[in-house]
């Protein structure tokens, strides 16, 4: 597989996961009080739409993109069921989303690293659009920690 579509299936199965971790944790605050879920709601609009974005130009290159595991899905989920019900303080809440934030940050950055000189510079930029977003999320959830 070349490098530009090994970089565009990350940022699909990055924005695919982070929508499922989302779209949970949202669930398991339905009914709470918590000032955070607006934010929440926001960032993972933003995946939506990179994932969204993503799709769109692996099925331009015909690449049927890796679904998530089904492991991977059930394991984010039951942690994020568990974490809430343990607490779910918007300090908590910030802490569990902004752990996934830099774990896409770091492995965004080391893609970028290693291929941007050989992908496509549209790949690289969405990247790298991803990259900045992630960065900018981080900020705003410390403002709940």
């Amino acid at each position: 597989m070349d490098e530009t579509n090994e970089l565009l299936e990350y940022i699909y199965e990055d924005c695919e996961m982070a929508t499922i971790t989302l779209t949970k944790l949202l669930e398991e605050l339905q009914g709470k009080d918590n000032k955070i879920k607006k934010v929440v709601e926001d960032i993972l609009k933003e995946y939506e739409k990179y994932l969204k974005e993503s799709k769109k130009i692996l099925k331009e290159h015909k690449i049927k993109p890796k679904k998530v595991s089904f492991m991977a899905k059930m394991g984010a989920k039951e942690g994020i069921h568990l974490n809430v019900k343990k607490d779910n303080s918007d300090s908590k809440i910030s802490d569990i989303v902004i752990q996934g934030l830099v774990m896409g940050i770091v492995n965004i950055t080391k893609k970028i690293d290693s291929f941007e000189k050989d992908v496509n510079k549209d790949i690289v930029n969405l990247a790298k659009k991803l990259l900045a977003f992630q960065e900018k999320s981080v900020d705003v959830l410390k403002e709940y920690l």
